[in-house]
């Protein structure tokens, strides 16, 4: 059965309207997507419907009322094979509002979830397009603390293995061990050459160790079990909010393609853009396991999968 999970992330209080679905979903907190002209006339200047005042106000009325009858909307399908397909859309608008000053931003919370959820999405992409199926760790015996020293370490390693596989892709994510040391987590394709790996790794860290495996026995796709798998670690460096990551959250090959379609929106359908995305995803997966879609109807993405 599909499910539709449409979080709230806004502190915008919730209007319960639901549009059209088919019978087989179920809808939780759904906002209308309204495109074009018939919008009703902005609240007065000062304040938004929602009780936002001040510079808040401006920028949630200008993008609610202006910004959708000169903006435009973007929506990418991306195809991995294996029926693992997934579309995001984001409203475009055609004013771009002044930014407030980093660390001064009213909504800080929000901009963070937005960072941490554009990380995650970009790290699912490159592993998806790469067909990562096995993983592999790499372990310092000695405490290594400094961040900088262990990125080092990893381009120094990255670039020792190309000496002997010159076409060897990876995708790899840090993580900060209790006693402090960093250590380093990869998604690979195929088998590894293990002997190969760790002399590689002790060549450049001496005493240190290399595992590689499949993941645990059971999962039902390998690419989604190590999505699942570094995920996890790429959201703890947010949870922990380690300033140390900022920029770095995760590092991969250079030259990764990543499966993109542009999709155009038919002017008949701009009345519910969401739901015309959906439609398109079942269309060209067969399957629609998990839909996400922000307060304001503005963005939204989904999935073939579970």
């Amino acid at each position: 059965m599909d499910s539709i999970d449409r979080r709230d992330r806004s502190r915008a209080p919730h209007h319960a309207a639901q549009p059209s679905a088919p019978t087989d979903l179920t809808i939780e907190g759904m906002h209308s997507v309204g495109v074009g002209g018939g919008s009703a006339a902005p609240p007065a200047r000062g304040c938004s419907e929602d009780g936002r005042c001040g510079a808040a106000a401006l920028r949630l009325d200008k993008r609610k009322y202006l910004d959708r009858e000169q903006g435009r909307w973007r929506i990418v399908l991306r195809d991995y094979g294996d029926g693992l397909c997934e579309v995001g859309w984001s409203f475009v608008a055609a004013i771009v509002l002044g930014k407030a000053g980093r660390g001064q931003s009213e909504q800080r919370e929000l901009h963070e979830d937005r960072a941490s959820r554009r990380a995650r999405s970009r790290l699912r992409q490159l592993i998806l397009a790469t067909n990562a199926d096995h993983l592999l760790t790499l372990t310092y015996r000695a405490n290594i603390t400094d961040f900088r020293a262990a990125s080092a370490d990893l381009g120094r390693f990255i670039r020792r293995v190309r000496t002997y596989l010159p076409g060897w892709v990876y995708i790899a994510v840090p993580e900060r061990q209790k006693r402090g040391a960093w250590h380093w987590h990869l998604a690979v394709f195929g088998r590894q050459d293990v002997d190969l790996l760790r002399s590689c790794w002790r060549d450049v860290v001496g005493e240190g160790n290399i595992d590689v495996q499949q993941p645990k026995r059971g999962a039902a796709n390998r690419r989604l079990a190590i999505v699942k798998y570094l995920g996890k670690y790429l959201a703890k460096g947010f949870a922990e909010g380690d300033r140390e990551l900022n920029g770095h959250r995760f590092r991969a090959s250079l030259g990764i393609k990543v499966p993109g379609q542009l999709i155009e929106v038919p002017p008949e359908q701009r009345h519910d853009v969401s739901e015309y995305v959906i439609d398109q995803l079942r269309s060209h997966a067969g399957s629609v396991g998990y839909v996400w879609i922000d307060q304001q109807g503005l963005a939204g993405w989904a999935r073939s999968w579970s």
